[in-house]
């Protein structure tokens, strides 16, 4: 998938690529949802670290680590959009401008999105990114600063 993934491998700055839906896969319990199997292949050509895993089995601390970061906690619940519902966010100011905040310390760079889904558009938008590009059947979202 070049066309997606060749701006992300130009970028040196290490910043994380998120995919969404995010979510971690392995032993039990699961935590998000079911993600894009090509976010797999990309996590092994681009050289960024990846907010995905698919392994034999995930510690539960590992999942009680991610349940804690705001950035992560929300996309998830955003994930949960039921096509034709109203496209509202369930948080607070307070918690999306948590979540924003900790997307910048945990210095996400890339959010690619993998699904037609309006509340994880309107989420990223609110935490302060910004549509950069589409390609390869992802809609690439990037720090709005």
């Amino acid at each position: 998938m070049p066309a997606l993934d060749r701006p992300i491998a130009a970028d040196h700055s290490g910043s994380i690529v998120v995919d969404a839906p995010f979510g971690l896969r392995g032993g039990v319990p699961l935590y998000g949802g079911q993600f894009a199997p090509q976010s797999l292949v990309l996590a092994t050509s681009d050289g960024h670290p990846r907010a995905v895993s698919y392994t034999s089995w995930v510690p539960a601390a590992t999942i009680r680590g991610i349940k804690k970061q705001p950035f992560y906690r929300l996309l998830v619940s955003s994930s949960n959009y039921i096509p034709g519902a109203p496209v509202v966010l369930k948080a607070t100011p307070a918690q999306l401008a948590a979540a924003a905040q900790n997307a910048r310390h945990m210095h996400v760079g890339w959010v690619l999105v993998w699904t037609k889904n309006p509340l994880i558009a309107k989420y990223l938008v609110t935490t302060g990114f910004r549509l950069d590009y589409r390609a390869d059947g992802a809609a690439v979202y990037r720090p709005a600063g």
